[in-house]
């Protein structure tokens, strides 16, 4: 191991010491997260953002370098993650994330790709836009919904939900109607749901539990709440928190992870969103493989780069890593809990499952 290799190591394991919640007498094993033996940990992203343009080197509409979804699939791939689920926010990312999935069925290099049919609660706009009307709109989602139900491609209906951070976007009344009449999907197609909650808690409570008989589980993608919040989550039992970076970024973040039981976790990027930076107080125990380059700039970019502040769904390690620092258990341990999570709520065939490292 290099100089640096050894420093980012023991940065890691005194990060792991200081925050994990195991008595410091305990084993090591007990007291920070270990770096999984190669084969030993299988993940599954169950939530990135594969049809954002980043990933074909847009960015704001502008080209920066070359399509690289290949390379970011194939590195995913190495680090471990054997399946993605590809978001969708709108209609046409549906459509698109569909046709992604099935484009990548018979890349043995690549994780398996499946896909959520849903409206982001900041984009509800899109059921008063549609010219057909609202109506129409939802029936557009559901033709999508079942035929990918059908194909094996979508495994949820999402994102829906409530984001009263930005309601510059869409208001908080038409974002209420939209939550709520999508739950007409979940009752169609029998897929749970990939749900979205940002400070409106109460209110996205609420609308569950009056549609509790209209759905069989969630998972409240990209946690950012607190304790109470965290609670109320899991006082419903059929409800799964995602955690990402977004979700690691203060100490009271790691306090609240600590909170939630690892049989309630499911594990996501967010991709490109919700990278893990410096400024985090769970970035001291991130140690990425030292096979990663060095991220470099958009502008930088070469073949196999790592980009600079773009997330991607070989991040995913470095998610369970604070996870595992938080809970004071081992990597693998995370990622096989989650990873099973995540099968049993969307359904997805542990049976595909190639071997890490093969």
């Amino acid at each position: 191991m290099c100089c640096n290799g050894l420093a980012r190591a023991a940065l890691h394991m005194r990060a792991c010491a200081r925050f994990a919640c195991a008595s410091a007498r305990g084993g090591a094993s007990e007291g920070r997260a270990r770096a999984a033996p190669r084969g030993m940990a299988t993940y599954v992203d169950v939530g990135a953002n594969l049809t954002d343009g980043m990933f074909r080197g847009v960015y704001r509409g502008k080209r920066a370098h070359e399509d690289d979804l290949g390379a970011v699939l194939r590195r995913a791939r190495e680090a471990g993650v054997s399946d993605i689920i590809v978001t969708a926010g709108t209609l046409e990312e549906a459509r698109e994330a569909v046709a992604l999935a099935r484009e990548t069925r018979e890349d043995g290099a690549a994780p398996r790709l499946y896909a959520t049919c849903g409206v982001h609660p900041t984009r509800c706009g899109a059921f008063a836009d549609d010219v057909d009307g609202a109506d129409a709109h939802l029936e557009k989602l559901k033709r999508v919904a079942l035929d990918g139900k059908a194909s094996g491609t979508i495994v949820a209906i999402g994102e829906m939900g409530l984001d009263y951070d930005r309601l510059e976007f869409c208001d908080a009344a038409t974002q209420k109607e939209m939550f709520e009449k999508q739950f007409a999907l979940a009752e169609a197609t029998s897929l749970p749901l990939f749900l979205h909650m940002r400070a409106a808690c109460d209110d996205f409570l609420e609308i569950i539990d009056r549609n509790a008989h209209r759905f069989t589980a969630g998972v409240v993608h990209s946690f950012t709440g607190g304790a109470r919040e965290a609670a109320a989550v899991l006082a419903r039992e059929n409800l799964l928190i995602g955690l990402n970076g977004c979700s690691l970024k203060t100490q009271e973040n790691l306090d609240v992870v600590k909170t939630i039981p690892l049989d309630r976790i499911v594990l996501e990027t967010d991709a490109p969103w919700c990278g893990i930076k410096p400024t985090h107080a769970g970035f001291a125990a991130v140690a990425p493989p030292l096979s990663w380059p060095k991220p470099v700039k958009k502008e930088k970019w070469f073949a196999g780069a790592l980009i600079k502040d773009r997330c991607e769904p070989a991040h995913i390690v470095c998610v369970a890593q604070i996870i595992a620092c938080a809970h004071g258990v081992g990597v693998d341990v995370v990622a096989e809990a989650c990873a099973r999570n995540a099968r049993r709520v969307f359904c997805i065939d542990k049976s595909h499952y190639p071997t890490v490292g093969s």
